[in-house]
């Protein structure tokens, strides 16, 4: 028996090796940069617009393209006397505008983030003239140069 199990020894000495090469190259295959953030569902960020074709254009068309569910009308959102649907309301640097139709005066590229507020969120921010949920555009403000730095 010893001589059998001296001719297995370089077999598993081999294979020790092999294996202990096979995983440092598993090791090496990881991702050398962490991924990405996952996008959230109810924010559009400057970084996203910026990264995407939607930044030459204007906001509307911005939230056309990369979030259309901002713009749907949420199921059950509906004046009682009329069938029509609640709109939703649009708050600039919390502002409120005129419509959705006042994001086609914003450019994209000037956008720090868009927040959508279903009807409840907006409700219980902005009361009963956000029943049909609100749009929160927060505009970019480069940064200010501190004084005699020039």
């Amino acid at each position: 028996m010893g001589r059998q199990a001296r001719a297995w020894r370089p077999i598993v000495q081999l294979s020790l090796i092999a294996l202990t090469m096979a995983a440092a190259d598993c090791k090496s295959l990881g991702p050398s940069n962490p991924p990405p953030p996952p996008r959230q569902r109810d924010l559009l960020t400057r970084e996203e617009i910026l990264s995407s074709t939607a930044q030459q254009g204007d906001l509307l068309q911005a939230i056309h393209s990369l979030r259309p569910n901002f713009l749907a009308v949420p199921r059950g959102v509906y004046n009682r006397t009329s069938p029509t649907a609640i709109p939703i309301v649009v708050y600039v640097d919390r502002i409120r505008q005129s419509g959705v139709e006042s994001l086609r005066s914003i450019s994209a590229s000037k956008v720090e983030a868009v927040r959508y507020l279903d009807p409840t969120a907006a409700l219980n921010e902005f009361g009963p003239a956000a029943a049909g949920g609100a749009l929160v555009v927060t505009l970019f403000a480069p940064p200010k140069e501190p004084p005699g730095t020039r």
